[in-house]
């Protein structure tokens, strides 16, 4: 099996990345800190926002092999 060393693109705000396990949306991306929000379908209101720092959610949506579902409208 071929490992894809393929980088992600970079993190922005607004972007939807789809894991097996649900959905996280960025909401906020600061210097060292990314806000953002878990959720099981898209377009959920009622979610909590979490923070990590943003080379962990990087590393984390990579080992998930997370797909961008929903680049930035920016």
């Amino acid at each position: 099996m071929k490992k894809s060393n393929k980088p992600l693109p970079p993190l922005a705000n607004g972007q939807l990345w789809m894991t097996d396990k649900g959905y996280i949306q960025i909401w906020h991306i600061g210097k060292r800190l990314i806000d953002y929000k878990t959720m099981k379908q898209p377009g959920k209101k009622a979610v909590r926002t979490q923070a990590t720092g943003i080379d962990t959610l990087q590393e984390y949506l990579k080992g998930q092999k997370a797909v961008l579902v929903h680049a930035s409208s920016a």
